[in-house]
């Protein structure tokens, strides 16, 4: 369900965007879009993966902020086009696919860190942030390094961070050249 899924709804909402990006986007949903790249460029910078579970900044608040930060981004897309049709289909299907893709990494996750992990799944709600964040203290438990908790430009370069800021801008003028395309018609 991990790789072929995700790039095959993708493909599916791609598709969909074809008939129903007949509307210019919109700066409310262009806004949640952008914010959903920049939690990914966020989360980039903190994560070392399969090392140690990442306790720093979007981590602080949810486990998932780069899922969390694709979903904005879909439902960004969605917004701004104004269909609110594709906006719940997007909502059900990325629920449907992501609660297993979260669950089977959750998995993967207790079982490479073990105690940290589990105490991380206890201090860090799954997908849906709190407004707060877990205290430093509590966090250190989980992950002693403090170099972790704090955003690294070059982990951000190597995890490609930057692409969240291509997709976005793929997504935004993907929309807008279709939406031209369908009033010139």
């Amino acid at each position: 369900i991990r790789g072929k899924t995700r790039i095959a709804l993708a493909w599916v909402f791609a598709l969909i965007l074809v008939f129903s990006a007949q509307e210019y986007p919109q700066w409310p949903g262009i806004l949640v879009c952008f914010l959903g790249a920049t939690l990914r460029f966020l989360a980039s910078g903190y994560l070392k993966k399969d090392t140690r579970p990442a306790t720093g900044g979007p981590y602080a608040f949810t486990r998932n902020p780069l899922y969390l930060g694709t979903f904005l981004m879909a439902i960004g897309t969605a917004w701004a086009i104004q269909n609110l049709l594709l906006l719940g289909l997007v909502v059900v299907a990325f629920f449907s696919v992501y609660h297993f893709i979260i669950l089977d990494e959750e998995d993967k996750l207790k079982e490479l860190f073990g105690e940290p992990y589990l105490k991380y799944q206890y201090l860090v709600p799954r997908f849906f942030p709190r407004t707060w964040h877990v205290s430093k203290e509590r966090l250190a438990e989980v992950n002693p390094d403090a170099v972790d908790r704090s955003f690294s430009w070059r982990l951000a370069m190597k995890n490609k961070a930057f692409e969240a800021y291509w997709s976005f801008i793929g997504l935004i003028g993907f929309v807008t050249l279709l939406a031209y395309l369908w009033k010139t018609l």
